[in-house]
C-alpha cells in the first residue's frame, strides 16, 4: 500500500500482507453484497448527503430495513454517520470507496497476471467465439 493507504498496485509484499488486504476487500464485497446496499450508495452518491427516511422515499423497503442496511455499511467504513439532533445524515465515504476500488483492481490485475499464455489463449480464443 502507498504512504496513503490506498492499494499500491504491486502485488502483496507477503502473505500477511495478501491477507489482510483480501480479508478487507472481502469484507467490502459482503457490505456490498445486497442490491439494498448498493442502491443506497447510488442513491447517495447522487446527494451530498440524506437522512433515512430520504433514502427511504426513494426505495421500495420499510424504514428498519434501510436502518439495517445503513448500519452494514456504515460498519464497512463506506458511510459516514453525522448525528444531528434526533436524525442521522449519512454520506459517502469517498476514501474508503477509493480504497475498495484499489483493491478490487488490484486483485484482478494480480488474477490475471497469474494466467498461463496457455489460459491466456482460449481465453482469447472464447472472446473470438462469442
Amino acid at each position: 500500500m502507498s504512504e496513503t493507504g490506498a492499494p499500491s498496485g504491486k502485488s502483496c509484499g507477503s502473505s500477511a500482507e495478501c491477507l489482510s488486504n483480501c480479508e478487507e476487500l472481502a469484507a467490502i464485497f459482503r457490505a456490498l453484497g445486497h442490491p439494498a446496499r448498493l442502491a443506497i450508495i447510488k442513491q447517495l452518491a447522487m446527494r451530498d448527503e440524506a437522512c433515512c427516511g430520504e433514502i427511504v422515499d426513494h426505495l421500495p423497503l420499510a424504514q428498519s430495513t434501510v436502518s439495517q442496511h445503513l448500519q452494514v455499511l456504515k460498519d464497512a467504513g463506506l458511510l459516514v454517520c453525522d448525528a444531528r439532533g434526533r436524525n442521522c445524515h449519512y454520506f459517502l465515504n469517498h476514501d474508503m470507496l477509493r480504497r475498495a476500488e484499489g483493491f478490487s483492481e488490484d486483485f484482478w490485475k494480480e488474477l490475471n497476471a497469474l494466467k498461463t499464455p496457455a489460459d491466456r489463449a482460449v481465453h482469447s480464443a472464447k472472446l473470438k467465439i462469442d
